[in-house]
């Protein structure tokens, strides 16, 4: 089976060009999408968790040490390869800390692109037997992740830190929540943190900033464009609509 590619550049052509000038197919990949819009892209490979992004170092709106690092708390488990146009990085120390596996020096080198990613493909098969050696049950520890996950929803929880508090992996956490809720890490923690903020809308008078910091949302303003994401409505309003409904 081919393994997936996402770019992720904030010019379209550079893209283009990785796409169309490397006969992917032969080296055992496949492009899976092409994203010019950060915030989108972040969104987009910590929903589809592909094996590879290629992600340009330098974008206006997130710079792509940036968004690896966001994507890496929101349980993302992609390899990345990062694009640049400087061969002397003032960022490498940054990039060996968040496990960047490789760099593409523009202009783009077909000859050196083959030799990367046929590099990866030891990387990749060694997590995929990983994901085939997952024990068949993992009950106990699994309700332990979940437990704490629940009792520490007012601290900033990310996919590392879980990893480093129980001793695991973080692909074999990720391949938990897949097996046992068929969810992400990030979406299962993003609803949990809705559900809670659900009830304390209805249960309690706190207001929508405590709200917010109980359930572990960064700010207020985040807080209310999850929550409208998820219900549809501001969490002000939908305190007023429930509570005007129940009396």
């Amino acid at each position: 089976m081919a393994h997936s590619i996402v770019i992720i550049d904030d010019e379209p052509w550079i893209a283009i060009d990785l796409k169309e000038n490397i006969n992917w197919k032969d080296l055992g990949y496949k492009i899976l999408n092409a994203l010019y819009d950060p915030s989108m892209a972040l969104k987009y490979i910590c929903e589809e968790n592909p094996d590879v992004v290629i992600v340009d170092i330098q974008m206006p709106s997130m710079d792509g040490l940036t968004l690896i690092q966001k994507a890496q708390e929101n349980g993302c488990t992609s390899l990345f390869v990062i694009l640049t146009a400087y061969k002397d990085f003032s960022f490498a120390q940054n990039a060996l800390r968040l496990n960047v596996k490789d760099y593409i020096v523009k202009p783009i080198d077909p000859q050196e692109i083959i030799r990367l990613f046929s590099r990866l493909k030891p990387l990749l098969a060694v997590e995929e037997s990983q994901e085939e050696e997952l024990p068949p049950s993992e009950t106990g520890k699994f309700h332990e992740i979940l437990n704490y996950l629940d009792e520490h929803l007012d601290q900033k929880l990310t996919l590392q830190q879980i990893s480093d508090t129980f001793f695991l992996n973080r692909n074999y956490i990720c391949n938990l929540f897949r097996r046992e809720l068929d969810c992400t890490f990030s979406h299962y923690l993003t609803e949990l943190r809705i559900k809670k903020a659900r009830a304390f809308l209805l249960h309690t008078n706190l207001t929508i900033t405590e709200i917010s910091a109980r359930c572990g949302f960064s700010d207020e303003f985040y807080f209310n464009k999850v929550f409208k994401k998820s219900e549809g409505i501001s969490p002000g309003l939908y305190r007023q609509l429930k509570k005007t409904g129940d009396s």
